[in-house]
């Protein structure tokens, strides 16, 4: 099927590494013109040559103004307007996985809200009025498992992952009859690069084969393996990201994509 996406003009945040990464590579394939987003200029250029994306957009999203400038970065790479705009960029305060809600700093909260809330917020705010004049845009917000099925460690990403969410909703809901829609993508337990270092770390083999790393963290029961038996691969989502991206999917919109294995055990 052709996914209408050659020639559009796409942002994705967060994307010199893991899921990110994933979805501008298939982006690419599809022929859409895209600006890799990272915060290490080295490896978004790389990632930017190795899969011919129209340019980069460098820098951190966290604090005053640093949204404006990414923003104003992609639409010169890309040589105009945002139409497609994927905020994957985000991630967890170290340490607090571990962490019972009681015992996490509220500056913790503040910043997991800054990361993966607010940046996200800043960038639809400044791409949003170029989609409607267009009539055309789309937005995917990368979002978490957790934010609809949180558990007791590491609340301060899931709350701001809600948040999220709960944003992505409201938004849509006020895009009537433009062609813009908003949507959420909900990831479970991906093997991204984080994740497999930290099983050859605890399998004690740095060389050891990423399906191997993914099949023990099955068969030793690492993590509490969702329905399908298996993590989930980056590709996956970026496919679900694609398919959302498309001008033929303009019927779908304040919706919750998740790509979990059936991790989330709810009906949506």
């Amino acid at each position: 099927m052709d996914l209408q996406l050659k020639g559009r003009r796409a942002l994705v945040t967060g994307s010199s590494s893991g899921i990110g990464e994933a979805i501008a590579r298939m982006l690419a394939e599809e022929g859409a013109l895209v600006a890799v987003h990272g915060r290490n200029r080295e490896r978004a250029e790389k990632v930017a040559a190795e899969i011919g994306a129209a340019g980069v957009a460098i820098g951190e999203l966290q604090s005053d103004g640093a949204a404006a400038a990414v923003h104003a970065e992609a639409v010169k790479a890309l040589g105009g307007s945002v139409e497609i705009l994927i905020n994957n960029a985000g991630g967890n305060s170290e340490g607090n996985t571990s962490k019972a809600p009681a015992e996490i700093a509220i500056a913790d909260f503040i910043s997991n809200y800054r990361a993966n809330t607010l940046g996200a917020v800043e960038l639809c705010q400044l791409c949003v009025p170029d989609m409607v004049a267009a009539q055309f845009g789309r937005i995917i917000n990368v979002s978490s498992a957790v934010a609809v099925q949180p558990n007791n460690m590491g609340v301060d990403y899931s709350a701001a992952k809600a948040a999220l969410n709960n944003f992505t909703v409201s938004l849509a809901g006020s895009l009537k009859g433009v062609n813009v829609t908003a949507n959420v993508l909900s990831p479970g337990i991906i093997m991204v690069d984080g994740l497999l270092r930290f099983g050859r770390q605890k399998f004690g083999n740095p060389d050891m084969p990423f399906q191997e790393v993914s099949d023990r963290f099955a068969s030793e029961k690492v993590f509490d393996m969702p329905p399908v038996g298996r993590l989930g691969m980056p590709e996956e989502l970026a496919l679900v990201a694609c398919m959302l991206a498309s001008p033929r999917s303009g019927f779908i919109t304040g919706a919750n994509y998740r790509v979990d294995g059936g991790q989330v055990r709810s009906l949506n």
